[in-house]
């Protein structure tokens, strides 16, 4: 003792950080493997959720995780969102508390670690509760439980680890119990429901339709849900942190560059607009507007899709005007949305277009 089973390490007493280095060393190795700066945000998201979580998530299955670990785990996923590496460069532009929200309250649905590990574990209080037909069930019943109620136990102080652990996880959830019966969802306990137990919970926004809309480009959507949670690093804040010498607008060079100003009143993203408006013969769409229409319509999502590739693009022109001193033409731009959008439709669409969503097209010129 300790030995490893399965890949993980067995032993009666407390895991230590060290026992459990080969996780953050897994997730680090992987980020190396992937050429992970030259990914967008987008792509760097689905990564967490799909790749690093992964390698997480089959201990904290197992175990309580020690806070080193989980802070360790923690800070690789947001450093390796915000720079693409597992070392922290560069300050995160959206509090982690904000990115670990689900989209529907304006966050990026990244799971907490120290959260995510407690809802692992309260399966095995939920085993315990519904006295499932397990042998570990059968003997922790016979040596510790006995014949008192699950729901008010309290282990004992010479109790293992493990299971003083497993206890205080049951104390987390156990307001989410009803005569041993899971309340907050109907088919019984899922780690997903046992989550958003756990996790504070904010109201729910407006918009998030709009940013996380399927027909969008999904690096457009990122840079749309950094505008909506003052994510972007315009040079208003550059220049309080002292990283350039002015605060005007790169673009209009009249006006300080705020997020605002940006993307709604600069002189060259309402000449953008206009022309993106001449194009698909429709008026430029606003969150207002789209916030209020029809989802289920093609036009919404073609509107969609169009205000989250002008977004991206101004931002482009406007990156490109800081390092390089040089824009495309209002006109050249409007081309660009047109086009990324059109293809970003066609390829949702596929064959199988119904008649009316065919006519549409053409009146826009697809």
């Amino acid at each position: 003792m300790p030995f490893r089973y399965l890949g993980v390490p067995i032993k009666a007493g407390r895991l230590t950080k060290k026992e459990c280095n080969s996780i953050t060393e897994k997730m680090v190795a992987r980020i190396r493997s992937l050429g992970a700066r030259k990914l967008s945000y987008a792509g760097r998201i689905t990564l967490i959720n799909s790749v690093l979580n992964t390698l997480y998530n089959y201990w904290a299955t197992m175990f309580i995780l020690p806070k080193g670990v989980i802070k360790r785990v923690e800070a690789i996923c947001r450093n390796f969102l915000w720079d693409g590496s597992s070392d922290f460069h560069r300050v995160p532009t959206v509090s982690w508390e904000k990115v670990t929200c689900p989209k529907n309250e304006g966050g990026l649905g990244i799971k907490k670690a120290e959260l995510w590990n407690i809802a692992t574990v309260g399966k095995l209080v939920d085993w315990v509760y519904c006295k499932e037909d397990r042998l570990w069930i059968k003997w922790i019943s016979q040596i510790y439980i006995r014949n008192q109620d699950w729901h008010d136990y309290i282990p004992p102080n010479d109790a293992n680890w493990s299971w003083k652990n497993v206890c205080k996880v049951k104390e987390a959830l156990k307001h989410g119990y009803d005569n041993a019966v899971w309340t907050a969802n109907i088919k019984g306990y899922t780690i997903r429901s046992g989550y958003d137990c756990l996790r504070t919970s904010y109201p729910a926004q407006s918009w998030p339709s709009i940013v996380w809309n399927s027909w969008n480009i999904p690096k457009h959507s990122i840079i749309t849900w950094l505008i909506m949670n003052d994510g972007m690093n315009v040079k208003q804040k550059l220049y309080k942190w002292g990283c350039c010498e002015d605060d005007l607008c790169c673009l209009c060079y009249r006006e300080t560059e705020t997020t605002e100003h940006l993307f709604l009143a600069c002189e060259y993203s309402c000449r953008v607009s206009t022309e993106v408006e001449r194009r698909i013969g429709m008026q430029f769409p606003t969150l207002s507007r789209l916030i209020n229409g029809n989802k289920k319509k093609l036009q919404w999502r073609f509107l969609t899709a169009v205000l989250n590739a002008v977004y991206y693009s101004v931002w482009m022109q406007r990156n490109n005007a800081r390092v390089n001193v040089m824009i495309l033409r209002p006109e050249h731009v409007a081309k660009q949305v047109k086009e990324l959008v059109v293809k970003r439709l066609k390829f949702k669409l596929g064959r199988n277009s119904d008649l009316d969503a065919m006519d549409w097209m053409r009146k826009i010129g697809m």
